[in-house]
């Protein structure tokens, strides 16, 4: 039998297989345990499912699947616009902002441009940047994890084309003042597209928001992502959004496939931005529950960093073996080895419940160490 010789740039060869954790139903069979006693604190998902208002609109909306989705979410785009203050043309909707950041790689990366990253920060931008053929840049992080913005500036040459940065960040949890972030962007060159990561921000507080749509109105090189995943509750249906300047986005949708967001996803995303009560809910768990795990964790003299997001990144020491210890037990959380900080794990922000089974069966983990 003859086999196929395909021709695949060596840069494409260079790239791993992206590792998501497994449905709760695959973990449950494989540990023996059952779905509801699987507690999933991994990928910073709403422990509160998603609203009320998001199943009913659902619930409608199935009996127009034979229909091809707008092709360019209109409807949601309209609704986002006016809930940011910005014009439609500065819209454009993304299958889950994850989409967004590949298509802004696409957009203005080649095999003779570079991309510059800061250390600790969402694996998926060196992915998409090698995709295209780019060079990769990571600059390293301050002693606080942080992003180092003076080193990023130093890092950027002729060849710079793309700076992802994230506030707040994952998996570090930390924050950049907007001071920092408005001094940095107007040190970047215009030929220079920034892409501002705010996956996180719903769960920043207020009184250390910046004013990210002023930025891209100030800097037509700037462009803002944002995700209906995390605060939303709509990790499944895939939907994001991003604000830029419309002579940035009119290329940008050249680069976009047209009906890249489902209609049921498109009509959950519109019924969850109109939750107001959901969100506010969303936030007052997540603000207890990170007072009731850093309690815990002062108490068990674990040192944590960056409480700014949905999640905790707190060092437990040997992280493989506690991470063996809770998976047994039914807990899943993220491991950080994969940036270099074995000692330290990830920890979704769950229900009181959740939490509470997580710290208790972290004590039993400690215990058998």
């Amino acid at each position: 039998m003859n086999e196929a010789v395909i021709s695949t740039p060596e840069w494409i060869r260079s790239l791993s297989h992206y590792k998501a954790s497994k449905p709760i139903e695959d973990v449950a069979r494989d540990l023996g345990l059952r779905s509801e006693d699987i507690v999933m604190l991994v990928a910073n998902e709403n422990p509160l499912g998603m609203s009320k208002k998001v199943r009913s609109a659902i619930a409608e909306a199935v009996f127009s699947l034979n229909r091809y989705p707008d092709a360019d979410a209109n409807r949601l785009q309209k609704a986002i616009a006016e809930k940011m203050g910005v014009p439609t043309d500065w819209v454009v909707i993304g299958n889950g902002s994850s989409e967004l950041l590949g298509l802004a790689a696409q957009t203005v990366l080649s095999p003779q441009s570079s991309c510059i990253y800061p250390q600790y920060s969402f694996s998926l931008y060196p992915m998409v940047a090698t995709v295209c053929g780019a060079k990769t840049v990571e600059v390293p992080a301050t002693d606080d994890f942080n992003a180092d913005l003076d080193a990023m500036l130093k890092a950027i040459d002729d060849t710079t084309r793309l700076i992802f940065l994230t506030n707040p960040n994952n998996p570090t949890g930390t924050y950049l003042p907007k001071e920092a972030i408005e001094h940095f962007l107007d040190q970047v060159p215009n030929h220079v597209f920034v892409l501002l990561d705010e996956a996180y921000v719903d769960f920043l507080e207020p009184e250390l928001r910046l004013d990210s749509v002023a930025l891209v109105h100030k800097h037509p090189n700037v462009m803002i992502a944002r995700t209906f995943s995390k605060a939303y509750g709509l990790a499944g249906s895939r939907v994001g959004f991003a604000i830029a300047q419309p002579e940035l986005l009119e290329i940008f949708n050249r680069v976009r496939h047209p009906f890249n967001v489902n209609d049921l996803s498109q009509v959950a995303a519109l019924a969850a931005l109109n939750d107001d009560e959901f969100i506010e809910r969303t936030l007052e768990n997540n603000q207890a529950g990170i007072k009731q795990l850093t309690q815990a964790f002062d108490q068990l003299e674990l040192p944590y960093m960056g409480l700014h997001a949905n999640f905790i990144t707190v060092k437990v020491g040997n992280g493989d073996k506690i991470i063996e210890c809770l998976l047994r037990k039914g807990i899943i959380v993220r491991r950080m080895a994969s940036y270099g900080l074995s000692d330290w794990i990830r920890v979704t922000v769950g229900t009181p419940e959740e939490n509470e089974k997580f710290l208790t069966v972290l004590k039993e983990a400690f215990s058998e160490i």
